[in-house]
């Protein structure tokens, strides 16, 4: 095997909007589905990251922040 190893499914947590938004971008490029708990964090500065990331094409299943 060479290069890094290839990003996996996981259920995240974020403690913090920086930390949040880095998992949600992770668990983009990762294979399988992701779960990320602490998308309230999101709201404080990065409130239109989840739709813009939709309208590139995204597929998100949110239920609330």
């Amino acid at each position: 095997m060479y290069g890094p190893a290839p990003l996996t499914a996981a259920h995240l947590v974020g403690e913090d909007i920086r930390a949040v938004a880095a998992l949600v971008i992770a668990a983009l490029a990762a294979e399988g589905t992701s779960t990320v708990h602490g998308l309230y964090h999101l709201q404080r500065g990065y409130s239109s990251l989840l739709s813009q990331l939709t309208a590139l094409g995204a597929e998100l299943g949110v239920d609330r922040y």
